[in-house]
């Protein structure tokens, strides 16, 4: 089995900005970013298949909860998509903030509006 790299942990103490310039340097460096770990899901079959479209989802796109729904099915469950996509226990490397309202607006993030804001500017996006 091969090894996985090493991962910085970033320290609490670190200051919010200082998080926020290494995340960006990262993400912006790296615009083809795919994280090759091996991921193993534990929620219900539902949510699994939800966490498995959110990866879908490219760099720098975004789609409505509604067509996230139809990718998986039904295109009347996109409340219940929404709930799955709130429950996503690795929001980055499962990009569940690609995924805001049939109307533009962010919609929902269970990190922080603010969190969900950030991660898609980063990806050239103006919320």
């Amino acid at each position: 089995m091969p090894e996985l790299p090493e991962v910085e942990i970033v320290k609490q103490s670190l200051s919010k900005k200082i998080e926020r310039k290494k995340i960006k340097k990262i993400i912006i460096t790296n615009r083809n970013l795919r994280f090759k770990i091996p991921l193993k899901f534990i929620g219900t079959y539902f949510q699994k298949k939800v966490w498995q479209e959110l990866m879908k989802i490219p760099f720098g796109e975004t789609i409505c909860y509604q067509e996230l729904a139809r990718r998986i099915g039904d295109i009347k469950m996109a409340r219940a998509v929404g709930n799955a996509n709130g429950k996503n226990p690795i929001s980055i490397v499962v990009p569940c903030h690609r995924v805001i309202a049939k109307n533009g607006t962010i919609g929902g993030f269970t990190g922080g509006i603010e969190k969900k804001i950030f991660l898609l500017n980063l990806e050239n996006h103006n919320f």
